[in-house]
This record gives structure tokens, C-alpha cells and sequence, in this order.
């Protein structure tokens, strides 16, 4: 069976969910997030996706795990005006992790490019908080799909939800070759009439090709100008904020992930064309949570400013 992979990103309307904490932390550091990002994140009801914790930070940040983390570590982060939703690659939250964080569950479709249980449950997701739709095609591992299937897929699952939720263009890799924003610039000139209110990509590299520095940089670079340079030529994309659905430097150090996230947050924090984004190394032991179990890495303490 071929899948496809698709994020369904919930906003605020969770039950027993009213509104972000105030942290008795300091925040002046981080900048409020700006007119132009408020815009971006504006929904057709007036909300704001990712939810804006009032007064402290960004609130761009999510949270990685699955049913073989530590989620009960996810409770120290309900504190932090950083970190607002949660994902876990699967269709049910269940109760793996604090409620209070909004959730992203993953659909699939079939060989045939069709999902049976879509139509019924998107409505009752939209009813519940839903507040953006995005999609990883061309990730071999995932979808795998070609561009013209991609597109098939969009304007058969995602398109009709215009003007309802926020849609995100597919969610490329940082591949080469016939992947990544190449197979973004595919799908763009045969998708015709799709709409798009923010560009959605991955930046996964292994340590083995990167030290902790080169990967700031080069994630940097793909931000503010590779995403940006395929965005100018594509109309429907031009000003549109960018999310980050993953990025980590796999295999890197405990120290190494720690000074990533010191210098790299920061900027994603403070740079208005990025939505949102999520680190790949979530409630993993050894990744935000140490390898013994029994307390955060720097790198998960600095993702949820705990502590600090």
C-alpha cells in the first residue's frame, strides 16, 4: 500500500482548552510577534494558528513524540509561552500527551490516491479546532507520490477547504535531485487554481554531513533565500510565511543539540516570515529528554525556555 501523508494541524478549540497560560517567566528577550505575522496567522473566524499566548512568547514551537516517549515530560512545557501544539505521526492524540497542547494528527491515502474516513472526519476535526491543513509528499519513506499525483491529492483532500482553514503547500524535504523544491516547483505549475496560505517544508541533515554550525547556516540560507527565490516565481506563493514542519541535526551530540537550539531558536523566534516549526527530536530519550529517562537534555530544557 502506498501512503500519503497528511499533517491536520488543531488550533484552539479544544475541549478544556481556553487560552495560553501567562508564564511568570521573563520573556523580554522575544519579541512580540509582529502586525505582519499576526496577519499571516489569521483565520477566517478571527482566530490566530499557531494560537498567540498572550503577552510572552511567539508560541511557534511544537513538540515531537509517539506512544514510545516519555510524554509525561510534556507537562513541564504546558508552562511555556514557546511550545503550543504536539504531533505524533498518528490519526488519535489518545491521551499520550497534556491536553492542553493543540494536536496534529496524520492521515493516508490509499494506492488509489483515495481515503475513505477524509469527508467524514475533517468536518467534525474543523468543528473541534481545526485550523490548518499541510502534507509531506514527496518524501520516499512517506507519500512517494509524483507531483502529479500530489496535485490529484490537493485538490481532491485539501482544496476544499479554502477559505475555512489555512492549507499549506506539501510539505517538501531538503532533498535534491528530483525532490524537495524541485518537486515544489513541479507540483506549483500543475496545481492551477490551488490556493495556499503558507509554505510548508522540512530541513532534516545527518551530522555525519554537517557540524552544528554549518547546519545553522544552511538552514538559514534555505529560509531566507532558497524558500524565498521559488516563492517569487509562483505567484500564489509570494509573501506568504513559511512553516518549518521538522528540522534537527540527526545523530548530533547531546552538547551539539543543546547549542543548536541556543543559537537556532532565537532567530527562528524572531524571524516574521517563519509560522511555525517543529524539531524533529521532540520526547525521544536522548533527544529533549536524557538517555537515562530522567530529565531534559539542554536542548529540551532551551526548546521550552525551562529553567533557564
Amino acid at each position: 500500500m502506498q501512503f500519503f501523508t497528511l499533517l491536520v494541524t488543531l488550533g484552539l478549540a479544544l475541549p478544556g482548552v481556553h487560552s495560553i497560560p501567562t508564564s511568570s517567566k521573563s520573556f523580554s528577550e522575544v519579541a512580540s510577534a509582529s502586525e505582519s505575522l499576526n496577519a499571516a496567522r489569521a483565520l477566517p473566524d478571527g482566530d490566530l494558528y499557531p494560537p498567540q499566548p498572550p503577552g510572552a512568547g511567539p508560541g511557534k514551537r511544537g513538540l515531537l513524540y509517539n506512544s514510545e516517549s516519555n510524554v509525561g515530560w510534556s507537562n513541564f512545557y504546558v508552562e511555556s509561552p514557546y511550545v503550543t501544539y504536539g504531533s505524533n505521526g498518528g490519526l488519535i492524540r489518545g491521551d499520550e500527551i497534556n491536553t492542553w497542547f493543540s494536536y496534529v494528527p496524520t492521515l493516508a491515502v490509499d494506492a488509489r490516491l483515495e481515503n475513505s474516513d477524509w469527508d467524514d472526519i475533517v468536518p467534525v476535526l474543523i468543528e473541534g479546532g481545526t485550523k490548518a491543513l499541510s502534507n509531506e509528499p514527496d518524501n520516499p519513506w512517506h507519500a512517494n507520490l509524483t507531483p502529479s499525483q500530489c496535485v490529484t491529492v490537493y485538490k481532491r483532500f485539501m482544496q476544499p477547504y479554502n477559505g475555512t482553514v489555512q492549507l499549506g503547500t506539501p510539505a517538501v524535504t531538503n532533498d535534491g535531485g528530483q525532490a524537495g523544491l524541485t518537486y515544489l516547483e513541479d507540483f506549483l505549475n500543475l496545481c492551477t487554481g490551488c490556493a495556499y496560505n503558507f509554505v510548508n517544508v522540512h530541513f532534516l541533515v545527518d551530522r555525519s554531513q554537517m557540524n552544528v554550525t554549518q547546519y545553522i547556516q544552511a538552514l538559514k540560507e534555505y529560509i531566507d533565500f532558497n524558500v524565498p527565490a521559488v516563492q517569487a516565481k509562483h505567484e500564489p506563493l509570494v509573501g506568504l510565511p513559511i512553516a518549518i514542519g521538522e528540522f534537527w541535526l540527526t545523530g548530533a551530540s547531546e552538547d551539539e543539540a543543546g547549542a543548536l537550539m541556543d543559537e537556532l531558536l532565537p532567530w527562528l523566534d524572531n524571524n516574521a516570515n517563519v509560522l511555525f516549526y517543529q524539531a524533529s527530536g521532540g520526547l525521544f530519550e536522548g533527544e529533549f529528554v536524557n538517555a537515562a529517562g530522567t530529565g531534559y537534555t539542554s536542548a529540551g530544557l532551551a526548546y521550552g525556555e525551562l529553567g533557564l
